[in-house]
């Protein structure tokens, strides 16, 4: 049986843990688990190459299957670290928590109930950029705390929709128009009326019934 050396084990566990150094804080853990992921694989890659090359044509047929044994061993090793890695990196994700969404600051009590009443408040004062903005940054921070989307500070709005579409959620069609309407009124500064409001409430609590539904569904 061929197995790495220590120095080969402690080189590549260094390497990895390397990865721990905080830098989730700049490039997000999607890019930690990556990094993680990709170190496993060369290292399992560098293993299997060399239990190959020990498969001599001339060895005995049941050393000969013994190293088989071996690689198809070190496959079964390499998907159930693979399953534990994504299950570690959604749970950390989940985790992460949002300081900032469209320029609102995100504070330990800010729930997405609480922004909608906020955006509540606006629609009843009759300012609608501000109802849209705050129940769309609502339907942003319901979607990361289920799950559906992970938000970060440098994503776009066009990002998150490509996401959204890209992993089939129902109502990406739904966000795509929401997205419009908030850069409509928002970036471009322009003043809807109760009848334009009104549809694009539609559309938000479409959209927040559905997140709601999704992680009942789950």
């Amino acid at each position: 049986m061929i197995i790495p050396s220590k120095n080969e084990f402690d080189n590549t566990v260094n390497k990895i843990l390397q990865g721990f150094d905080y830098r989730h804080l700049k490039n997000g853990i999607g890019d930690l688990i990556r990094k993680i992921k990709d170190e496993i694989s060369k290292w399992i890659e560098k293993i299997i190459s060399k239990t190959i090359s020990g498969i001599s044509s001339k060895g005995s047929i049941s050393d000969n299957l013994a190293n088989i044994l071996i690689i198809i061993g070190i496959l079964l090793f390499a998907t159930i670290i693979i399953l534990i890695i994504v299950k570690v990196s959604k749970t950390l994700e989940k985790k992460v928590k949002i300081k900032e969404i469209l320029g609102e600051k995100i504070y330990g009590k800010t729930t997405p109930s609480s922004l909608k009443i906020v955006a509540q408040d606006y629609d009843a004062k009759g300012d609608y950029r501000q109802a849209i903005r705050y129940n769309f940054i609502a339907i942003l921070l319901l979607m990361h705390e289920k799950s559906i989307v992970y938000l970060d500070e440098t994503k776009t709005n066009e990002e998150i929709y490509k996401y959204l579409k890209k992993n089939k959620f129902s109502m990406f069609l739904e966000f795509e128009y929401l997205i419009n309407a908030f850069n409509f009124s928002w970036y471009g500064h322009r003043i809807f009326d109760k009848g334009t409001y009104d549809k694009a409430l539609e559309n938000i609590n479409m959209l927040w019934n559905e997140v709601l539904n999704y992680e009942k569904q789950k």
